[in-house]
C-alpha cells in the first residue's frame, strides 16, 4: 500500500511536468552537455535533476493559476488539477515549498548556480503571480526567452565539473539561444489556440492567425543563417540545418489544424536541438583544426 501510494504521489508530480519534457527538459539538457567545454557523463543525472526539479516549480506556478483549469480541462487534460489527483490547496502549498527545495539543491553547485535559481523563482513570480502569461505577446515571448536562458545557464553550470569552467562560447550560445526563443517560442502557441482564447490569453497566433505563420518560416530559415556563421560550419551542416528550418516553416505555413500543428512543433523540436549541439560541433571542429588545446570529451562525440 505505502509503495502504491507513494508511486501515485511521483506520478502525480511527474504530470506536472510531463508537457515540459520535450520543451525544456530534453533541449536544455542537450544544450548543457553539447555547450560545456569538457562535459563528463557523471554529470548528466545532475542536468537533469536539477532542470527536472525547477521544471516542477514551474509546472506548479502556472497551472495553480485561477484561470488554468479552464485552460487544462481543454488543452491538457491529464494533468494532476484537472484529473483530480491533487486538491488545488495542496498544489498552491508544494508550489511555495519548491522555493526553497530549488534554491537548497542550487547552492551544492555554487554561487553562480543559487543566483541562478533566485533568477529563476523571479522569473516565475513575473511570468504566472504577476500576470506575464497573460499580457502583449511580445511580453510573454521575452520573458520565455529571459526564463529558457536561465534554465540553461543553470543547467550548463551543473554540468560542468565546477563553475570556474565557464567560457566565453556559453555565454554566446546562451544569448544565441534567448534570441531564438525571443523569435519562435509562440510556435507553441499554434497548437493550443482554442484554451489560449477560452483563458483569456492574447499569443501571436491569436493575434496575427496568417502573418505569425509565414513570418514563422522566415524567422526559422534566417536563423539557421545566422546560427552556421556564428558556429563557422561546414557548407553541408549549414544546408541540413536550413534544409530543416525550411521544412518546419512550410508545415506551420501549409498545415494549419491543431494536429498538424502538434506534428509541425515536434519538427521544431528537432531543429531546436539540432541549434542546441551545434556549439560542442564548433569546439570538435577548432580542436581538429588544432585551434584549441583540449577537444570536449562529450558523449555525443566519442
Amino acid at each position: 500500500m505505502a509503495a502504491g501510494s507513494l508511486l501515485f504521489h511521483f506520478h502525480t508530480l511527474f504530470l506536472f511536468t510531463k508537457s515540459d519534457i520535450k520543451t525544456l527538459i530534453l533541449p536544455v539538457t542537450l544544450f548543457a552537455a553539447a555547450t560545456v567545454p569538457q562535459y563528463r557523463p557523471s554529470r548528466l543525472l545532475h542536468t537533469v535533476l536539477w532542470l527536472w526539479v525547477h521544471t516542477l516549480q514551474l509546472g506548479l506556478a502556472n497551472q495553480t493559476l485561477p484561470y488554468a483549469l479552464s485552460e487544462d480541462l481543454l488543452n491538457h487534460p491529464d494533468r494532476p488539477l484537472p484529473a483530480g489527483r491533487i486538491t488545488l490547496r495542496q498544489a498552491r502549498t508544494l508550489r511555495w515549498m519548491m522555493i526553497p527545495l530549488c534554491l537548497l539543491l542550487s547552492a551544492a553547485y555554487g554561487p553562480r548556480t543559487l543566483l541562478t535559481s533566485f533568477g529563476v523563482s523571479l522569473f516565475m513570480l513575473a511570468y504566472n503571480e504577476c500576470g506575464g502569461a497573460r499580457s502583449h505577446w511580445l511580453v510573454r515571448n521575452a520573458l520565455n526567452a529571459i526564463g529558457y536562458a536561465l534554465a540553461e545557464v543553470g543547467a550548463t553550470l551543473v554540468a560542468c565539473q565546477s563553475e570556474s569552467e565557464a567560457d566565453s562560447t556559453i555565454w554566446i550560445a546562451v544569448a544565441l539561444s534567448a534570441g531564438i526563443i525571443l523569435t519562435t517560442i509562440h510556435t507553441q502557441d499554434f497548437k493550443d489556440v482554442l484554451g489560449d482564447a477560452a483563458a483569456g490569453r492574447v499569443t501571436l497566433p491569436i493575434a496575427y492567425p496568417a502573418l505569425s505563420r509565414v513570418v514563422t518560416a522566415f524567422i526559422l530559415v534566417a536563423w539557421s543563417w545566422g546560427i552556421s556563421r556564428t558556429w563557422r560550419l561546414d557548407e553541408f551542416t549549414a544546408a541540413v540545418l536550413g534544409v530543416l528550418a525550411l521544412v518546419v516553416g512550410i508545415r506551420f505555413v501549409a498545415r494549419r489544424d491543431s494536429r498538424a500543428d502538434k506534428v509541425s512543433f515536434y519538427w521544431y523540436n528537432v531543429w531546436l536541438g539540432a541549434a542546441y549541439v551545434l556549439p560542442g560541433y564548433h569546439r570538435l571542429r577548432l580542436y581538429h583544426d588544432g585551434l584549441i588545446k583540449s577537444g570536449p570529451t562529450n558523449v555525443f562525440w566519442y
